[in-house]
């Protein structure tokens, strides 16, 4: 049976925003057996994805065994996925385009980094004309963007949204789960109104109804949901298709890479099969 691999490039640059980070990619099982080229999803906060020692919290989205499952049921389902490990310090500078006041309200672990958005488009602009000529030239992937998804959550959710409007030109297919919206809520929805929608996106939101990013707050749940809602108000406004968007509200929910994991492989189908 074939293996599929997963590499590491320590230390990539980020020219953009001179910082190194590391930067991991899973190929599929048959990549060294044909010549074969498949579509990418980029995804964030990359050390939380595949392997439990470098989680940020001992929970990982586990993407390669679950892509190894879908790969071996249909070996016509096979992806690269690059995943790019968050900053640190910097995660929330660089998950969000804007400076963000409701994000040092919400999130006072946030707030002591004094790193409150602001160095999301400079991120962006590493994926879009950095990294992924990069990966493109060194892996056997399809090019087009209608082959190129971004994908995260919380934060990760926010700065996928915002890399499929800001980047339509390169990434066609989107997943935010349990966007922390609330961040920037009033910017990202003027952009949703104001961005090029020249390119269509595929685009997939959802949240849970026990999200939380601090537990002392008991009104995060209700800040999640609202938040998410407005911003799947906001798109349905937009002349993207109604069946290349997708809300989902999930019951019990929560902020969480397990509950992450569960549906991580029902998106990727939505996004590249329906």
């Amino acid at each position: 049976m074939a293996h599929s691999q997963l590499l590491h490039l320590d230390h990539f640059y980020l020219p953009e925003l001179d910082r190194r980070r590391t930067v991991r990619i899973y190929l599929p099982p048959d990549y060294n057996e044909t010549n074969r080229h498949y579509p990418v999803i980029y995804m964030h906060d990359g050390q939380n994805l595949f392997e439990k020692e470098t989680s940020s919290f001992g929970s990982i989205w586990d993407v390669r065994h679950l892509l190894d499952d879908v790969y071996h049921h249909d070996e016509r389902q096979a992806y690269i996925v690059v995943g790019i490990d968050n900053g640190g310090l910097y995660r929330y500078e660089e998950y969000c385009p804007w400076t963000s006041t409701k994000g040092g309200e919400y999130l006072p672990h946030a707030k002591k980094t004094n790193r409150l958005g602001g160095k999301g488009f400079e991120y962006l602009q590493f994926l879009a004309e950095t990294l992924k000529p990069y990966i493109d030239t060194h892996y056997r992937t399809l090019t087009a963007r209608e082959h190129t998804a971004m994908m995260g959550s919380s934060m990760g959710g926010l700065i996928s949204i915002c890399g499929g409007l800001f980047h339509s030109n390169v990434f066609h297919k989107v997943a935010a789960l349990s966007t922390a919206a609330y961040f920037a809520e009033e910017q990202l929805i003027q952009a949703i109104h104001t961005s090029d929608r020249s390119n269509a996106l595929k685009l997939y939101l959802d949240v849970g109804t026990n999200e939380t990013s601090d537990a002392t707050n008991p009104n995060f749940p209700r800040i999640y949901i609202d938040s998410n809602q407005h911003l799947y108000d906001a798109l349905r406004q937009t002349a993207l298709p109604s069946d290349q968007l997708r809300f989902n509200v999930i019951e019990g929910g929560a902020h969480h890479e397990d509950d992450w994991r569960e549906r991580f492989i029902s998106i990727i189908q939505w996004l590249f099969h329906e």
